[in-house]
Order: structure tokens, then C-alpha cells, then sequence
């Protein structure tokens, strides 16, 4: 039996990258896609990289809402991005509160690392995009590239953070789209 090759990864964060931030999105009716989100997705399933979506879901340990609200969100999430011929290949999910302090939610690398368990991964040839500091600190971590994108609300603060603590950003993009088509030239060259 041969073994997979491992393959470069893109690894997204979901509110305020793939969609709008509402926090705590509660249900399928709140979540709304960037309108550029499904071809970006669906130019890194053309180009063969993976995709993964890490997510930190608090609002499951605050009892906003329940681990049934939080499957339906991410049928909704599939079924969007399937509907225009684009796949995400898994969603990893930290559930805990931020008092847990547990090792899978970001910035820890623990989603990480479930990623590389249950895939085959080149860590030197995948990505972390995001758009918040905590999303900047995780590539770090993991020792993947960091992608920070500028349409959620604590994008320009993450910004002006990872300045201040010079903490290494790869590119600085101003949504998903732009993110991807440097990824692809970035990876390729």
C-alpha cells in the first residue's frame, strides 16, 4: 500500500474571511459568504491544494448555540460552495471557552495538528489565512505562512499588532481573492 503524498494546504479561518463576522453566528440564515469566496475556494481546488477550515466556535461552550446550529452552519457553508463547483475538504473546530485554555484553539496549533493527522500535509508549502491577529500568531506556531485578510472587523487592528510585535505576516490582502491569487504565485514560483 503506497502512501499519499502530502499536499500543500490552505488552511482558513471561517468568520471574517470566508464570510461576514456577525459574531456569533447562530444559525444558516446568518451566514452570508464574501461574495468573492466561492471562486477563491474553488481556484485552490483547481490548483490541487487542500482546504481546510480552522475555526475557534466559543459560542458552543457560552451556550449560544448548540453543536446541531453549529452542523447546520457548515451544511449551509458546503452546500454554497458546492453549488458553484468549489469543496472544502474538512472543518476543524475548537468548541472550548477561551478560559479552557485548550491546546486546539487558535493560536494554539492544535487544529494544526489534527490537520496533519488525519492528512498527509506539506507544512513548507501551506498557508494560514485569516484575519485576525490570533490567525497570524497561528501560522507562526505551526510554522506555516501567514495571510492576513482585510475584511473582518479586527483586520486593521491585526494589522497594526503584528507591526508592532513584528510578527512576520507573509502578505497582507485586501480580501480571500486576493489572497489566494498570491498564494498561487507565491507557491508556484
Amino acid at each position: 500500500m503506497s502512501k499519499k503524498r502530502p499536499r500543500a494546504t490552505v488552511f482558513l479561518d471561517r468568520d471574517g474571511t470566508l464570510n461576514h463576522d456577525m459574531n456569533y453566528i447562530k444559525t444558516p440564515e446568518e451566514f452570508v459568504l464574501f461574495p468573492d469566496a466561492l471562486a477563491a475556494v474553488k481556484q485552490c481546488n483547481g490548483a490541487g491544494l487542500r482546504v481546510l477550515v480552522v475555526t475557534n466556535q466559543s459560542g458552543l461552550a457560552r451556550g449560544y448555540f448548540s453543536q446541531k446550529d453549529l452542523d447546520a452552519i457548515h451544511r449551509s457553508l458546503r452546500e454554497q460552495l458546492e453549488a458553484g463547483g468549489a469543496w472544502i475538504d474538512d472543518i476543524l473546530v475548537c468548541p472550548h471557552h477561551p478560559d479552557d485554555e485548550c491546546w486546539c484553539r487558535k493560536p494554539n496549533p492544535g487544529l494544526i495538528d489534527q490537520a496533519t493527522t488525519r492528512y498527509p500535509i506539506d507544512l513548507k508549502k501551506s498557508y494560514m489565512v485569516g484575519d485576525k491577529y490570533i490567525d497570524l500568531e497561528l501560522a507562526v506556531k505551526a510554522k506555516i505562512k501567514g495571510v492576513l485578510v482585510k475584511t473582518g472587523p479586527l483586520s486593521q487592528e491585526a494589522h497594526s499588532q503584528s507591526m508592532e510585535n513584528n510578527l512576520p505576516v507573509s502578505y497582507v490582502a485586501k480580501n480571500l481573492q486576493d489572497a489566494v491569487t498570491w498564494i498561487l504565485e507565491d507557491i508556484y514560483c
